[in-house]
């Protein structure tokens, strides 16, 4: 099962293979164990092993586990896992990144160097474990390789990652327009968005830091054009719980930032924007604004504003009063799921008669039981 974190920004990746270099073995002397055998040999040099059947063997066959349990057999492959990721370039390092947070590999030893300590009882204790290979989670590793497939890097003398971990009620919220960042070609979209997750829960650094968090999310909106950044800084500050309750709430910020997610096509701040204007949230009151982007999200498939489209028509609210064409909103806000749509069209249950035509209501019936009311 996936970490609350690794699905808080599904990623569109494809899951790769480690796979390591042709010669990866070529220069290794290391000798495997045979324990089948008496003692009268040490066990099989790799240097009578052609290294291109080792590499094959790895690439068609070997998971992250098996190459974290490689790891630990001979010195010389403690970094072995580290070279498979860098090897298998931003797919690689971003799937090895997931699966240490979800507890599926780990790579790190107790005394802090890379590669799996031998003696580390992670690997024994089948009380812990998390799958069948029995490696426990590593967030911390995981973390910085997130940090480096990023390709950004936060100065630390503007940030100090022990104090200012949340932002007060006087410091200025960021906006879209602010951001001073030159143009970074290497920035990573679904390394910056899961960073920022992990610094507003706490996952894998030392506590939560709300700035950290804010500075990944711009960078990743700024140098990727992210809608899932815009978005999640909208509801980072109309919704406390959606920061961790780090940042203090700012409709302002919030309609600035749904507005820049809406004008990138991204359909559910589409939705919230209309709602800011429909209630002169973060912004001044505009049916017609609202109207506009309600139609903007329902023509783009959200079943919810469908129905706030008919309120709009139905109410006069930007639009010239008009019950048929409500109906008509209403209706397929109702074929869609919206419990609202069918309520809208028990309300106008008269005009409903008039617009909807006998197949519209034999499919409402199948869904939401509700021919006996529209023919009452």
């Amino acid at each position: 099962m996936k970490s609350a974190l690794s699905t808080a920004f599904e990623s569109s990746r494809v899951p790769s293979t480690p796979a390591i270099p042709m010669l990866y073995f070529k220069d290794d002397d290391s000798v495997i164990p045979n324990p089948l055998r008496d003692g009268k040999t040490n066990g099989v040099s790799l240097r009578n092993l052609p290294p291109e059947l080792l590499h094959r063997c790895l690439t068609l066959y070997a998971d992250w586990g098996d190459l974290a349990k490689l790891a630990c057999v001979q010195k010389g492959w403690k970094n072995l896992v580290h070279d498979a990721a860098a090897f298998g370039g931003r797919d690689a390092t971003w799937e090895l990144s997931m699966l240490l947070l979800d507890g599926t590999a780990s790579i790190e030893s107790s005394n802090g160097e890379e590669g799996v300590d031998r003696n580390n009882d992670m690997l024994q204790n089948n009380d812990t474990v998390k799958n069948q290979r029995g490696l426990l989670p590593n967030e911390t590793l995981a973390v910085k390789y997130l940090t480096r497939l990023s390709g950004v890097e936060i100065n630390d003398t503007d940030f100090d990652s022990n104090a200012n971990l949340s932002i007060d009620s006087e410091t200025k919220s960021y906006l879209p327009n602010d951001w001073s960042g030159k143009a970074n070609s290497e920035a990573d979209e679904s390394a910056l968005l899961a960073l920022a997750q992990c610094y507003l829960t706490g996952t894998g650094v030392k506590q939560p830091n709300a700035k950290f968090a804010l500075h990944y999310l711009q960078a990743a909106y700024h140098y990727t054009r992210s809608v899932k950044s815009a978005y999640k800084l909208a509801l980072m500050y109309e919704y406390p719980k959606e920061s961790n309750n780090l940042i203090q709430i700012d409709v302002y910020a919030a309609f600035e930032w749904f507005r820049a997610a809406a004008e990138l096509g991204h359909v559910p701040s589409m939705a919230e924007l209309a709602l800011c204007y429909e209630l002169g949230c973060g912004t001044v009151q505009n049916d017609t604004a609202a109207l506009d982007w309600y139609m903007k999200a329902a023509n783009s498939g959200h079943g919810a504003s469908h129905y706030s489209v008919g309120e709009h028509y139905e109410e006069a609210r930007g639009v010239p009063h008009d019950e048929e064409e409500a109906c008509l909103w209403y209706h397929r806000a109702a074929i869609l799921g919206e419990e609202d749509g069918v309520s809208g069209l028990k309300r106008l249950r008269h005009v409903a008669r008039r617009v909807l035509s006998a197949n519209n209501l034999q499919e409402l019936a199948e869904q939401h039981e509700l021919v006996e009311i529209l023919h009452e």
